[in-house]
């Protein structure tokens, strides 16, 4: 493997570890949403922790 995917796949780890515990904290496993893109390696990683609830 080269050391830009190995440098790539470490950043995604760490974001999707980050956001685990995130979620996990607010006790809101069910509703993730992540995005994470690369353009010439500067990573952009978004995500939304959603709350839903059922009205009836």
């Amino acid at each position: 493997m080269s050391k830009k995917r190995i440098a790539l796949e470490d950043q995604i780890k760490e974001f999707i570890k980050s956001v685990l515990d995130i979620a996990e904290t607010q006790e809101k496993l069910e509703h993730i949403n992540m995005e994470i893109s690369n353009h010439q390696g500067n990573l952009q990683m978004d995500f939304t922790v959603r709350n839903r609830k059922k009205v009836y």
